[in-house]
C-alpha cells in the first residue's frame, strides 16, 4: 500500500466519542456523513476516544456511506482496552464505552491494539497508524520504558506491517514536542500529529516544523482551535466553558484570543476561520484535524475552509503573538504557572538534596526530580486536587509535604490531562 495523500482537512472524532458531552448514535452518524458529502475525506480515530466508542460509531457509518473506502483513516495504538464496571465520566468521555485502558507499546501490544480497532471499523483500510501519547508529560517516570517498547517492539511491527502493505503510513501521534525531536532522532517516521502545538495562539512547535520540512516528514496539525478558545468569533466577559488545551484558560491567554479575535474582525475575517487555516502555512502541515460534533459543526467547518483570510490579516494576527509578554519566567529550576496552582514544574534536573527557592521559602529536594515533573507548593493531602495552570488536572492519592515529587505514586489523573500548556504568569516561583 503505498503512503495516502492527505487533504487539507480532516475530522478528529474524539467529540462523536462523547467528549465533554453525549452524542446519540445518530448525531454521531450525522456527523461523519455531513463531513463526507461536505468533501472532507480524512478521519482521525482512537481507541481512547470514549474506550472504543468513537472508533465503534466512526466504523459503523463509513461501512454504510462510504464502502468504497474513498476516504482516509488513521487511528493510533499504544493502549489496549479492558472490559471495566466503572461509569460516569472518566477522562472527559462521558457514557464512554464500558472499557478501560492499559498501555502497551510492545510489538505484541500494537498488533493486538490494531486487530481490536479494525474490528471496531469493522474491517475498514486503516491507512495510517500513530503511536498514541509517548512522552514525558504523559508518562512521567515510566516514559523510558513505554519509548523503548515501542522503538524495540511497536515501531518494528508496525514498519513490517506498513512495508507488507497492510496499512499506509506509520508515525505518532502526541500533543508533546519534545517526543518527537526524541523519536526523529532515533527513526525514521512517515508522519507525525501533533496537537495544539502549532496555532495561532501556541507557535513552539515552529522549529520541530522546519525540521520536519527538511526530513520529508509530513505533520497534521490537530487542535486548531486550542481545545475550543479559538472557535469563537468573539470572547466576552463570560468565560464559563471555555477551554484552552482540555484546561480553563487564564487571564493572559483570554486577553490575547480577545486581541486577535479584534484583528480577525477588522480584517473581515472570523477568528475561527483563521484558526484554522493558520497550520497551513507551515510547508511541513499536510493537513488540519478539527473535532466536529454534530451537522451545525461540519458545516461552520466548511465555511472557515472557504473563507479568504487576506495577507494584512495574517500579518496583524502575527504582530499580537510577537508583542505578547515572554511565556516563561525563573530564577531556578522551579517555575509556577499560575497563582492558584498548588504544585512547582521542574524546567532543569534536579538532584536529591537541592536547595530550590520558593516563593514560601527555601526547601531541599528529597529525591531526583526530572524535566516537566511537578513539586509540591505547599503540604498537600490525599483527595486534595492538583491545580496546574489554575485548573484541575488530577487528585491526591497520598499526602505529599512541601517539595515533594507530586506524580503517580501519590496521584491519579481523574481530571482532563493539562499537558504543555504555554500559559505561564509573571509570577516566579
Amino acid at each position: 500500500m503505498s503512503q495516502p495523500v492527505l487533504p487539507r482537512f480532516g475530522m478528529g472524532t474524539a467529540a462523536i466519542g462523547n467528549l465533554y458531552r453525549a452524542l446519540s448514535d445518530d448525531e454521531a452518524a450525522a456527523t461523519v456523513v455531513a463531513a463526507l458529502a461536505a468533501g472532507i475525506g480524512y478521519f482521525d480515530t482512537a481507541p481512547h476516544y470514549g474506550f472504543g466508542l468513537a472508533e465503534r460509531r466512526l466504523g459503523a457509518a463509513l461501512a454504510m456511506h462510504d464502502p468504497a473506502q474513498g476516504a482516509i483513516v488513521s487511528t493510533k495504538v499504544g493502549r489496549l482496552l479492558v472490559p471495566t464496571g466503572v461509569t460516569g465520566t472518566r477522562h472527559g468521555f462521558v457514557d464512554a464505552d464500558p472499557f478501560d485502558e492499559v498501555y502497551d507499546y510492545s510489538a505484541d501490544g500494537v498488533r493486538r491494539s490494531l486487530e481490536a480497532s479494525a474490528g471496531r471499523l469493522q474491517g475498514r483500510r486503516i491507512d495510517i497508524v500513530l503511536a498514541h501519547d509517548l512522552g514525558v508529560e504523559t508518562h512521567g517516570g515510566e516514559h523510558p520504558r513505554h519509548r523503548d517498547a515501542f522503538l524495540n517492539g511497536g515501531y518494528r511491527a508496525l514498519c513490517d506491517l506498513r512495508d507488507a502493505g497492510v496499512i499506509g503510513a506509520v508515525g505518532i501521534g502526541v500533543n508533546e514536542i519534545a517526543i518527537c525531536e526524541e523519536l526523529l532522532d532515533a527513526v525514521p517516521l512517515d508522519v507525525i500529529l501533533l496537537a495544539g502545538r502549532y496555532t495561532l495562539l501556541d507557535r513552539r512547535a515552529e522549529a520541530l516544523l522546519d525540521r520536519c520540512a527538511d526530513l520529508g516528514v509530513r505533520v497534521i496539525a490537530g487542535g486548531p482551535y486550542n481545545s475550543g478558545i479559538l472557535a469563537h468569533e468573539t470572547i466576552g466577559a463570560d468565560i464559563e466553558g471555555l477551554h484552552f488545551d482540555y484546561a480553563r484558560p487564564s487571564a493572559q491567554i483570554v486577553a490575547r484570543a480577545r486581541a486577535l479575535a479584534g484583528v480577525a474582525a477588522q480584517a473581515g475575517v472570523s477568528l475561527p476561520a483563521a484558526a484554522l487555516q493558520f497550520p497551513l502555512h507551515h510547508p511541513a502541515v499536510a493537513s488540519v484535524v478539527a473535532g466536529l460534533a454534530g451537522v451545525e459543526q461540519v458545516d461552520a467547518m466548511v465555511a472557515r475552509i472557504a473563507a479568504s483570510v487576506p495577507a494584512t490579516a495574517w500579518d496583524a494576527l502575527d504582530r499580537v503573538i510577537t508583542a505578547a509578554p515572554a511565556r516563561m519566567t525563573a530564577s531556578g529550576p522551579l517555575i509556577l504557572l499560575h497563582p492558584d496552582d498548588n504544585v512547582l514544574i521542574c524546567v532543569a534536573p534536579i538532584s536529591a538534596g537541592d536547595r530550590l527557592a520558593t516563593s514560601t521559602g527555601t526547601i531541599a529536594a528529597r529525591e531526583d526530580i526530572m524535566v516537566g515533573h511537578k513539586v509540591a507548593r505547599w503540604s498537600l493531602s490525599a483527595g486534595d486536587k492538583i491545580m496546574k495552570y489554575g485548573a484541575p488536572i488530577g487528585s491526591m492519592t497520598a499526602a505529599a509535604t512541601l517539595g515533594e515529587w507530586v506524580h503517580m505514586h501519590n496521584m491519579k489523573s481523574d481530571y482532563i490531562a493539562a499537558h504543555s500548556r504555554t500559559t505561564i504568569t509573571e509570577a516566579g516561583s
